[in-house]
Order: structure tokens, then sequence, then C-alpha cells
């Protein structure tokens, strides 16, 4: 997490798509929530098609913040499969959650992701991660 005035800017980055898209969703839950400790008891999954690396990047935080104020899930961890059997891009992701009133609240809670200053993508051998989030 970055500081970011009256917003939260997520930052990350890992060796993979799919590792940097699982820490993007920790940085943005980890701003709002301590989930050290938390035991997912659910999950969801979803299919994201958005065509662009920072669409599927939206998509998928949009998600999280969709859990949250639709279903009070939160999600604690997250894995990814991009299946290569499939005519367009497309992402499966599965969002292993808790029920948000077992977490404790350390910050404001996410209401959107802005699409200004949105990265995602391959940079120096490394995939990274940028996005604020309205909070």
């Amino acid at each position: 997490m970055v500081p970011h005035p009256a917003d939260v800017a997520v930052e990350a980055w890992a060796d993979s798509r799919e590792g940097c898209l699982a820490e993007a969703m920790r940085g943005l839950v980890e701003s709002f929530a301590d989930i050290k400790g938390a035991r997912p008891d659910d999950s969801v999954t979803f299919v994201v098609t958005e065509e662009s690396d920072e669409e599927v990047l939206v998509a998928v935080l949009q998600e999280v913040i969709y859990q949250i104020e639709m279903f009070g899930r939160l999600a604690v961890d997250m894995s990814i499969d991009e299946p290569t059997e499939f005519p367009v891009e497309r992402v499966e992701a599965r969002l292993a959650t808790v029920p948000l009133e077992t977490v404790e609240r350390i910050g404001a809670m996410p209401k959107a992701v802005g699409t200004h200053n949105l990265r995602f993508g391959w940079v120096d051998g490394i995939w990274r991660a940028q996005a604020v989030v309205d909070v």
C-alpha cells in the first residue's frame, strides 16, 4: 500500500501475471483489514474476459469490492487460472473468503477502482501492478 491523498494506491509485483494479480488483491484488502490468521470458510469463482492487462486488474479488484458490498465476504486469498483452450482472453479466479465481520478493520473501506495512474504489465523482468482505489 502506498499513501495517496483521499485514496489508496496499491502496488504489487511478482514473477507471474497470476501472482501479481493475487498480490494486488492482498494489497487492496490489507489496506483496510487485518487478515492475519483469517481462515477462509467459503469461496467464490468468477470469470474475467477483459482484453487488456489493465482491464483484468480492474475487474479483479472490483470483484473484491463487489463481494464486500453485496455479500459481506472478504477475500483473504486468491488463485488464478488462465486456460489456454479458449478463443478469447479469459481469466478464471477463485477468491477464498471470510465473513467481513470476522476481521478487524484498520482503514477506510474501498469504493471503486480508478482508471488514472493504472498500470499492469511486464516491466524490467517482472510483472508490476499499480491501481488507485477510491475510499
